[in-house]
């Protein structure tokens, strides 16, 4: 291997066990603290505890709409159509992850499955997404960001993975690939 190249972890081992263990994990975190804060909030009459000050605090919202709080206002049926969406969702990453042979994007593909699952579990059940951390990032690009949770943090951590795989990581080694070629 020359000076500079990538190396491709490639996910030797022929079993999924590990990628199921993580995506429980995640998943019960998840589903753990959506339980904690609903108890939580439904005992007290406020809808704000700061935990670091202004900067983090846990904020109760319902999400009966999708990412970012967008709502469509269309009741029940945005709830339908977010339903197949994350189904369809949920099948193409499964189809991803499985066609994947190297360890980082499988990886990604697994947080962002369990966050995937995480929010279809909350929308099956209670119709709605449980969010709750509420971070002030000093008015980088809005005042203060919109409320989230686990699964939410796991999607995202996910996608950002596998940008970085795909920019970088993947790229350098076709290329790599075709100067040994040459």
């Amino acid at each position: 291997m020359r000076k500079g190249s990538a190396i491709i972890i490639t996910d030797n081992k022929p079993g999924y066990k590990k990628y199921i263990l993580l995506f429980l994990f995640f998943l019960a975190l998840d589903q753990v603290s959506k339980f904690a804060i609903r108890n939580l909030f439904t005992k007290t009459d406020v809808q704000t505890i700061p935990v670091i000050g202004n900067f983090f605090r846990l904020t109760f919202v319902e999400n009966r709409g999708a990412v970012f709080g967008i709502d469509p206002n269309l009741g029940n049926l945005t709830n339908i159509i977010l339903l197949i969406l994350h189904i369809i969702a949920i099948i193409i990453i499964i189809y991803l992850f499985i066609k994947n042979k190297h360890a980082l994007p499988r990886f990604s593909f697994t947080l962002i499955l369990s966050g995937a699952f995480g929010n279809l579990i909350d929308r099956l059940f209670f119709g709605k997404v449980t969010d709750f951390l509420d971070v002030d990032f000093f008015d980088f690009i809005i005042d203060r960001w919109y409320v989230f949770n686990i699964a939410d943090s796991c999607i995202v951590v996910g996608v950002i993975l596998l940008i970085i795989y795909y920019l970088f990581v993947e790229t350098s080694a076709k290329e790599e690939e075709i100067l040994e070629k040459e």
